[in-house]
């Protein structure tokens, strides 16, 4: 919904909070420091409030979900349509039921899980629903009080289990759910912007799975298997490359929407898996990008929200490649 003027105080509060995120010199003094030194350079940013009760660089991920959380309850406040902000919302609780069933159907006992569920990664605090109530629901095997794209997709997963008995057939259940509701609903919304952001991320994660599955010598029904529909590029195009040289695809991608993958695979190797990710990361902030044109719409909340995910993210990297005594020049080289 372009220029959509119901956006009007909402673009411009975004437009302030662009102004927060993260630059190049910012990134130069975060690399510059030490894991320990680190922390207070986050202190020192947008991300004071949410790294304010984290003592241990080791313990930073309870800040950056703190933060992610916080900017979801802004957007979600801001956003006359606040149903749109939930879409993106809604992954973080595909994302913890998907860790409940696999822990439920491994028999797992409630010890094993704490009453919070990080030992099994759930997040809290993010999504639509509480982790409570999540794990409420799978204890009593009583998902009436779950939205039912998420009944829906419990249900599709545990039939995926009982015929296959592998947890692997679980994740896809509740990938295909999940990436089928996003789209549909950006499409029968009208957000021709977020409907083609998602499309483009399924390409991405398909990109990823189809070289997965060719270093590992599988074969098509592997990939078959690991296919998410639903993106621009089908499941024949990938079919095609899968006994080719992996420069074929680089070939193929080379003058569409995803040119910026070819120069990763007419350089592949295994080794080079960090570059392929952050060309995918580029792919999101280009199409992004293309939001700063909107004057009023969801676009600048869309765009703002991925920008956000992706600092988070290179925080995360950063620090973590620190603690691991990952030398500089190789952290600035895996950097969005």
């Amino acid at each position: 919904m372009a220029d959509d003027t119901r956006y009007a105080y909402a673009v411009a509060r975004i437009r302030g909070l662009e102004t927060t995120l993260l630059d190049r010199q910012w990134i130069e003094r975060l690399l510059g420091e030490s894991a320990e030194g680190a922390l207070n350079v986050l202190a020192d940013s947008a991300f004071q409030e949410a790294v304010a009760d984290v003592d241990r660089p080791a313990d930073l991920e309870s800040g950056l979900t703190r933060s992610l959380a916080e900017t979801m309850t802004t957007l979600t406040a801001l956003a006359p349509d606040p149903g749109v902000i939930d879409l993106f919302r809604l992954r973080w609780d595909f994302r913890n039921l998907k860790s409940l069933t696999k822990a439920s159907l491994l028999k797992l006992a409630d010890e094993d899980i704490g009453p919070s569920g990080e030992e099994i990664g759930l997040v809290d605090e993010v999504g639509t629903v509480p982790v409570s109530v999540l794990m409420k629901a799978l204890q009593d095997d009583d998902l009436v009080a779950l939205p039912s794209v998420l009944i829906d997709a419990v249900r599709a997963a545990r039939d995926s289990f009982r015929d296959s008995s592998e947890l692997t057939e679980v994740d896809r259940a509740f990938d295909v759910a999940m990436w089928r509701h996003l789209v549909e609903t950006a499409r029968e919304r009208g957000y021709p912007f977020l409907y083609g952001h998602f499309r483009t991320e399924i390409d991405l994660l398909n990109v990823k799975a189809f070289i997965r599955t060719r270093e590992a010598g599988r074969d098509q029904a592997d990939l078959q298997r690991s296919f998410i529909p639903g993106a621009w590029l089908d499941l024949s195009f990938f079919e095609s490359h899968l006994s080719e040289p992996v420069e074929a695809l680089a070939r193929s991608l080379e003058y569409g929407r995803y040119s910026r993958l070819a120069p990763v695979f007419r350089e592949w190797t295994a080794e080079r898996a960090y570059a392929l990710e952050l060309a995918c990361d580029n792919v999101l902030l280009d199409h992004v990008g293309r939001a700063k044109v909107i004057a009023y719409g969801v676009e600048p909340l869309v765009a703002y929200l991925v920008l956000r995910q992706l600092e988070i993210k290179l925080v995360r990297a950063a620090v973590s490649a620190k603690l691991s005594g990952v030398p500089r020049e190789d952290v600035e080289a895996r950097l969005r």
